[in-house]
């Protein structure tokens, strides 16, 4: 893949308000639950999970005619992760008084969660709306031979 058309997803709207809405509510609610429940699997994967998805459903449902489904999500999810597990690592830094090594454990910890959910979802969510669109198209098309058919015979009669 070329590197430039790589750098041209990134400069698309969808994209970047797709990160932000990503990495600020995974934040908010880091920040509001980490307290009660730190995660299944992975740490905070809850908290990921809710921003992913608000990001990844704004990404695609805006998404322009040149990108495709699967790749804007798988994009959007790992890279919006990584940045969300950025931003949750600094509050931790902050919070608990780390030192730059205990911000790489940490970092290291959360990047890990937002890389995996990120691909995870971002995959789910891309092949959601592939298939819904898919499936739309199906549709049409069946409309439009139906409609072509009937009209058809109506001339032949």
């Amino acid at each position: 893949m070329d590197i430039l058309k790589f750098s041209e997803y990134f400069s698309q709207r969808n994209v970047q308000i797709g990160f932000l809405l990503i990495v600020i509510p995974t934040f908010i609610v880091y920040i509001t639950t980490i307290q009660l429940f730190a995660g299944f699997f992975l740490f905070s994967d809850i908290q990921f999970i809710i921003g992913v998805l608000i990001g990844e459903i704004y990404a695609l449902k805006n998404l322009t005619s040149d990108q495709t489904y699967l790749k804007c999500g798988i994009i959007v999810g790992v890279f919006g992760g990584v940045l969300a597990a950025f931003a949750v690592s600094i509050w931790d830094t902050v919070y608990y008084f780390l030192n730059f090594i205990g911000f790489l454990v940490v970092f290291g910890n959360f990047i890990i969660t937002g890389a995996i959910i990120g691909l995870i979802i971002g995959g789910i969510m891309g092949s959601f709306f592939m298939y819904r669109e898919m499936k739309e198209d199906t549709y049409e098309e069946e409309k439009r031979t139906i409609d072509e058919d009937f009209y058809k015979d109506l001339i032949e009669d």
